[in-house]
């Protein structure tokens, strides 16, 4: 990658086309595995959602930037592909992602976005990563509704989530946005 540039349209192509690995190691055929982009814009919707509820019970978090991190956080999959949490592969995962990241022909914001959401630094970046999670959690539950064997990623996540989130004004905003996200039974029901 060093030295390479990759044009934006490109790397949009590539999430727009990119299957999420997660979902078809567990029987999810690629043509019904979620994208890449899908998740992007499942994670930004759910951010802004989550930091608009979460700042009406007192956290001081912009919405909109939330939501920003949350639809940028993984673009540059387009380039090294989804690798699986499964893969074991951690620091090294995260090293690709950054020269990857820094690859891409987007805007040193974009970029910036990206470094705020690995490094975890501002209630925008919690926010974002609580919402991917929330969205991993939310097509876990889809795809156990329609008969796959994914029940243990929906349950690591919200335990994360739950985790990240906490007790205080964000953990009670997750609590709302699970159930409007997966409010009971299949068809949108919690697991």
């Amino acid at each position: 990658m060093e030295g390479r540039r990759y044009s934006l349209g490109s790397a949009l192509r590539g999430v727009y086309n990119l299957a999420r690995t997660g979902w078809m190691l567990r029987g999810v055929p690629p043509s019904q595995a979620e994208t890449v982009a899908s998740h992007s814009y499942a994670s930004a919707v759910i951010a802004f959602e989550l930091a608009v509820e979460a700042s009406r019970r007192g956290l001081r978090v912009d919405p909109y930037r939330a939501a920003a991190i949350a639809l940028l956080h993984d673009l540059a999959e387009s380039i090294i592909g989804d690798i699986s949490r499964r893969a074991g592969l951690g620091e090294a995962k995260r090293r690709a992602e950054e020269e990857a990241y820094e690859a891409l022909d987007v805007s040193e914001e974009a970029k910036s976005l990206y470094r705020e959401f690995e490094d975890f630094s501002t209630p925008e970046a919690r926010v974002a990563r609580i919402a991917e999670l929330l969205a991993t959690h939310w097509m876990a539950v889809e795809y156990s509704c329609r008969g796959f064997d994914v029940g243990e990623i929906a349950e690591s996540t919200l335990r994360e989530a739950e985790v990240l989130a906490g007790d205080g004004a964000l953990g009670e905003a997750l609590k709302s946005m699970l159930e409007r996200l997966v409010p009971g039974g299949c068809g949108g029901g919690r697991l």
